[in-house]
This record gives structure tokens, C-alpha cells and sequence, in this order.
């Protein structure tokens, strides 16, 4: 079940508003641009606010859980990542990037 609020759309066990913005405020910030609206991974890869959880686009991010759900670490486990950058992190537990910026794009990167 999904809900729209505030122009962003929720689905029932995701992340509340406040976390997905916490997490927000932990990627890097790119000088000349917008940080409300652009920032970067720890990856270099670029991410656009609007596009969480959103894999139709290069900029769509998500949230690497390191352990948030278990509460082990809180919300310092929790990182902002490039979705394809996100799905490399939980299928290949990889720690470098499939996906960079290139310029004001992203690029994948063959491994």
C-alpha cells in the first residue's frame, strides 16, 4: 500500500519522512549546486532529491541500511546511495562504486 504526502510517495514500512532526510542531509554537497535538490554518494555519483527510490532514473537514490532495522548501529548505519550503486552494495557487498558522476551525468563503470 502506498500514500502520497507532500509530493512524495511513502510505502507503508519504508522509511518515515524525517529519516529519509536525516539520511538526505549525509551526502556530500557539490559546491554551485542546489543542496536541497543535488548532492552526491559516497561514491561520487550523483543524486536528486525528488528521485528516492526512484530506479527509472540515473539520479534515483535509496538508503543503504547497514542495520538501521536492527537497531544496532541507528541512524549512523543508514547511508544515501545511488540505487545502482544501493543494489551492487546488497547483492555483491561491494564497497566501490558501479556508478560515478561524470561531469553533470553519472556513468556505470564496468567492474
Amino acid at each position: 500500500m502506498s500514500q502520497t504526502l507532500a509530493d512524495e510517495t511513502y510505502d507503508a514500512g519504508a522509511y518515515t519522512r524525517e529519516v529519509i532526510e536525516q539520511v538526505w542531509q549525509l551526502a556530500q554537497t557539490i559546491p554551485g549546486n542546489d543542496p536541497a535538490v543535488w548532492r552526491k554518494d559516497e561514491f561520487g555519483a550523483w543524486l536528486h532529491r525528488q528521485d528516492y527510490r526512484n530506479r527509472h532514473s540515473e539520479f534515483g537514490w535509496e538508503i543503504a541500511d547497514g542495520g538501521y532495522r536492527m537497531r544496532s548501529m541507528g541512524l549512523t548505519a543508514l547511508r544515501p546511495m545511488q540505487w545502482q550503486n544501493h543494489v551492487d552494495f546488497l547483492v555483491a557487498s561491494r564497497n566501490q562504486a558501479v556508478v560515478t558522476a561524470d561531469g553533470l551525468r553519472n556513468s556505470r563503470r564496468l567492474l
